[in-house]
């Protein structure tokens, strides 16, 4: 099972890092019995994913009269 940081969605290794494990009521059945949905998160500050240049969106260049320098009042 692949588990992932619900903070900032990397991987979490199996008993190499300190994680908080939180439950989630996922289904409660009939007879009463409970689905549960384990999420994880990492208890020191997540590190920001490097996302792979091809994977960027493109935002284009950047417009100046979309700016808020044109509307100022001199």
């Amino acid at each position: 099972m692949v588990m992932l940081c619900e903070r900032c969605f990397s991987p979490v290794e199996d008993g190499e890092e300190n994680v908080v494990s939180l439950a989630h009521i996922d289904t409660v059945l009939p007879d009463g019995s409970i689905t549960w949905n384990h999420a994880y998160v990492h208890t020191a500050g997540c590190t920001e994913p490097c996302v792979p240049e091809h994977q960027r969106p493109d935002t284009g260049t950047w417009d100046s009269s979309r700016g808020i320098q044109s509307r100022r009042q001199h």
